[in-house]
């Protein structure tokens, strides 16, 4: 099920915005009018990505180092410290944009975090 997110420009170009869906923090990235939806949390140790590098192709948690494909969730890069903690992808959801909105795909009982 896609619920709106936000407007898309509520994110700047190369920006992003923690937003609540589903009752859950899904990071949102913009690259021009693509935009990408990930768990707002590392999911090495469960720390926040909002505040990380993001490059437009992948987003670098501020706290170990760790890099995560947004396209597909992939780990490019293990963390410095604790490398074998939490896991190897972070979840991603699909992204549609309607007039304007931010619609993220994410199932009714499904909820936007990392297992």
């Amino acid at each position: 099920m896609e619920h709106d997110a936000c407007a898309l420009a509520a994110i700047s170009d190369g920006g992003k915005k923690v937003v609540a869906v589903n009752g859950e923090k899904v990071l949102l990235l913009r690259k021009g009018e693509d935009v990408w939806a990930v768990d707002a949390r590392c999911p090495h140790m469960k720390l926040p990505l909002s505040t990380g590098k993001w490059d437009g192709k992948s987003i670098k948690c501020r706290f170990h180092g760790a890099c995560y494909s947004v396209a597909d969730g992939s780990r490019t890069k293990a963390p410095w410290l604790l490398a074998s903690a939490g896991s190897d992808t972070l979840p991603t959801y699909s992204v549609t944009i309607r007039d304007g909105r931010i619609l993220v795909g994410v199932a009714d009982g499904e909820v936007a975090r990392a297992s």
